[in-house]
């Protein structure tokens, strides 16, 4: 019953991923090594091992936003399904309507904060990685700021996750 009222409001979604991003980035910040800075390049790393093999971050950064926009884009369509089925103007909604229109505000709310977090995720993750290649010591990536961008992400990836499992346990639950 509390569940039902739960769902009435986008803004409920915040009380799911507000704890739930703290604790992403408390776990990822306190699980970092206690190094002042990270290099995003593995060529920049003073470690032999990772030296040889070379190699810029742009390559896995395209795979983290290309995964980012495509969250992004089903969460929008998402939204719009829902706008689609709580704005219909048929006089007698089937059941199937009905109980989407019941969970739409927090299903919203979700997939709305799963597409902020991810589009801030890549935005930056897109200045940091700037700011560290115009940086001659490479030290500008900090833990906190490697802790935040990595709970940006996985936050919004989890945003995503919950929207459809919310949404699916509504509906066939």
């Amino acid at each position: 019953m509390w569940f039902e009222h739960f769902n009435s409001s986008v803004w409920h979604a915040l009380w799911i991923l507000l704890p739930l991003g703290t604790l992403v980035y408390v776990a990822i910040f306190f699980s970092l090594g206690r190094g002042q800075y990270y290099f995003f390049d593995p060529k920049h790393n003073s470690d032999q091992r990772l030296k040889d093999e070379g190699g810029i971050y742009e390559p896995h950064a395209k795979r983290f936003q290309d995964l980012a926009k495509l969250a992004i884009t089903l969460s929008a369509a998402s939204i719009a399904f829902l706008v689609t089925i709580v704005a219909s103007d048929k006089p007698a909604s089937p059941q199937f309507a009905r109980k989407v229109e019941a969970v739409a505000p927090i299903v919203a709310g979700l997939f709305g904060s799963c597409i902020a977090l991810l589009v801030l995720f890549m935005v930056v993750q897109a200045v940091w990685y700037e700011e560290y290649c115009h940086s001659p010591d490479h030290s500008t990536y900090l833990r906190w700021k490697y802790a935040l961008s990595t709970s940006l992400g996985y936050t919004g990836l989890l945003s995503f996750v919950l929207g459809f499992i919310w949404l699916a346990h509504n509906l066939f639950g």
